[in-house]
């Protein structure tokens, strides 16, 4: 899978506010939504669309973008949930 900007895709800075990724995606949403647009490739830039914004509204999401790029979504695998660490066994 290739790496995606998902603030190329929306057409937004880096350091947009909420309102301004909420604004882009809006406008692509209507532009690229198969009910509306009949091009052949318009389905999977609505769905490139609704993944950025999936990511960029998301306060967290979008952090762990930042950080880890194209392995954001495996970065957040290792927050240590789930390991209660060493308890000492009673020594």
């Amino acid at each position: 899978m290739k790496y995606q900007d998902y603030y190329q895709i929306l057409g937004v800075p880096r350091d947009a506010e909420k309102s301004d990724i909420k604004k882009a995606y809006r406008k692509l949403a209507r532009r690229y939504h198969p009910d509306v647009n009949s091009e052949a490739d318009a389905e999977d830039k609505f769905k490139e669309v609704n993944e950025a914004y999936e990511v960029l509204k998301d306060s967290d999401k979008r952090q762990a973008y930042d950080r880890f790029g194209a392995d954001w979504k495996h970065g957040q695998q290792f927050d240590g949930g789930g390991f209660g660490g060493f308890q000492g066994g009673g020594f």
